[in-house]
């Protein structure tokens, strides 16, 4: 998926949906990553350091633990919950995905 694709669907869903929580994998590691996002990161960057050509696939759980104040990691975590099915309004209004669902929550894959 190119660059300006994920940058576009970052910043519509953020923009409906205010802040964003991910889990994501890079074509290069087996390891699954966290991350949030309220917009798309500084260009060519996913998530800095990774460029959005390393990322395999993008995972919005539709509930997630995180800390309630990531300033204050002391002061604990909680779970949050997203709205998979705005998430996916969006995703048909931008264009084509390959898209799982699962009870976790809603899969895009750049790479299968």
């Amino acid at each position: 998926m190119s660059n300006s694709k994920w940058e576009k669907l970052i910043d519509n869903i953020t923009d409906i949906q205010g802040e964003v929580f991910v889990n994501y994998k890079l074509i290069y590691s087996s390891e699954v990553y966290s991350s949030s996002f309220v917009s798309s990161d500084f260009r060519p960057f996913f998530i800095e350091p990774t460029v959005y050509r390393e990322v395999e696939w993008i995972e919005f759980p539709s509930v997630y633990e995180d800390y309630i104040d990531p300033n204050n990691r002391k002061a604990g975590k909680k779970l949050y919950q997203q709205n998979i099915d705005a998430i996916k309004l969006v995703l048909n209004a931008i264009g084509q995905f390959e898209i799982e669902f699962s009870k976790i929550g809603l899969k895009i894959y750049a790479y299968r």
